[in-house]
């Protein structure tokens, strides 16, 4: 009599341990429905009667022209039933509906400035229980502005000296923008990192984006001067722009820089001071008021002259 209770016992814990999924009754349901024989029964999503529960945390992330929404799985769950509006209160007959098996979406191609309201519903597809609506979220998809400035001072090569050096100098330089962003030298270089790699590369082949390294261009981005307000160019999926597209130049003063960039985003090979750590040689300089080919790739010019850099909000 003892080992049958104990072997009872322990077919009860075994139940319990592996039948527990959220949603699923177990031996402590109150539910008449739930008890030994049906534990296995519930767990089962293709015996199962129950529909499945809502989605939790429902969130997005608008940008531009997309937003991508996420939420957590649900037990018993084939599909996702995700329905959208341009107005609140979502109506399932009504609303716009996609149907997707993951959890995560991009809605994409949508329009700017226009807020978009949802709502998710989990669905067994094979009993066809859908579960009741998740709490309805909003989001509004806007292009990203950032700014940008060129150093209020120049810096000798040497005083650079290596991309990070760069960096450094763009959130300290007394013409940063105000405000706590950090900022990055659109700057490249050849092999000034671990294994003699760039530290960053804009473009393997010409005007592609590939094999990008610590690139300082989002994409899809709108950029700006320093005062938030003078357009200067938008970017695109890889972020770059097409070179002499600029709707102004970088500052309205004559001021000569520094980039190691081609016309086509390619690195200037033997065009970069060695990685901007030497006062000899040459290094592709730029003239940041223009708004052609010469705003970030002209002419070649010595590393022993002081140049100005241009710094970009990350």
């Amino acid at each position: 009599m003892i080992i049958k209770i104990l072997k009872v016992t322990i077919l009860v814990l075994i139940l319990g341990q592996y039948c527990k999924p959220t949603e699923v009754c177990n031996i402590n349901d109150s539910d008449s429905q739930c008890g030994l024989n049906n534990i296995l029964v519930q767990t089962d999503c293709s015996l199962t009667s129950s529909s499945p529960s809502k989605p939790q945390n429902f969130s997005g992330l608008p940008s531009n022209g997309q937003i991508v929404l996420n939420w957590n799985p649900v037990h018993c769950s084939s599909h996702y039933n995700v329905y959208w509006s341009v107005t609140p209160n979502i109506n399932v007959i009504t609303a716009n509906k996609i149907i997707t098996q993951g959890t995560k979406l991009t809605h994409a191609g949508i329009i700017n400035g226009i807020t978009y309201y949802y709502a998710i519903s989990a669905e067994n597809s094979i009993n066809h229980k859908e579960s009741p609506l998740s709490e309805e979220v909003f989001f509004t998809p806007a292009i990203t502005t950032l700014k940008t400035y060129v150093t209020a001072v120049t810096y000798s090569i040497l005083s650079i000296g290596s991309i990070a050096g760069a960096d450094t100098i763009c959130n300290n330089d007394s013409g940063k923008p105000a405000g706590g962003s950090s900022y990055k030298a659109l700057l490249v270089d050849e092999t000034g990192c671990i294994g003699s790699t760039p530290c960053r590369r804009a473009s393997i082949t010409a005007n592609i984006g590939d094999g990008q390294i610590d690139w300082v261009l989002k994409p899809n981005t709108n950029y700006v001067r320093s005062d938030g307000v003078t357009p200067i160019m938008t970017t695109n999926v890889n972020g770059l722009f097409i070179f002499g597209t600029l709707t102004n130049g970088w500052t309205s003063a004559t001021l000569t820089g520094i980039s190691g960039i081609s016309g086509t985003w390619n690195t200037f090979a033997g065009l970069t001071c060695t990685n901007y750590s030497v006062n000899s040689g040459s290094v592709t300089t730029t003239q940041y008021q223009q708004t052609g080919s010469v705003s970030l790739s002209g002419a070649s010019l010595v590393c022993a002259n002081p140049y100005y850099l241009l710094c970009i909000e990350q």
